[in-house]
């Protein structure tokens, strides 16, 4: 038997000429939050914008308080 992928079934409400990305909030298979992400706007982790940062010629140090 072939594992099968849960699907999870949302409506959002978006108008019928949206396209784009969003970002969804679930809990307990269900969404309880979402927001489209718009053309200006990225999505990414720390370390990705660390990444970018190091990049663009900034020095990333941690801040370290003992």
């Amino acid at each position: 038997m072939l594992n099968s992928i849960p699907m999870l079934n949302v409506d959002l409400p978006l108008l019928s000429d949206f396209s784009g990305r969003i970002l969804l909030y679930v809990e307990g298979g269900h969404v309880v939050a979402n927001k489209p992400v718009l053309e200006n706007e990225m999505v990414g982790s720390v370390e990705l914008f660390m990444q970018l940062l190091q990049r663009s010629g900034y020095r990333v140090e941690a801040n370290c308080e003992e």
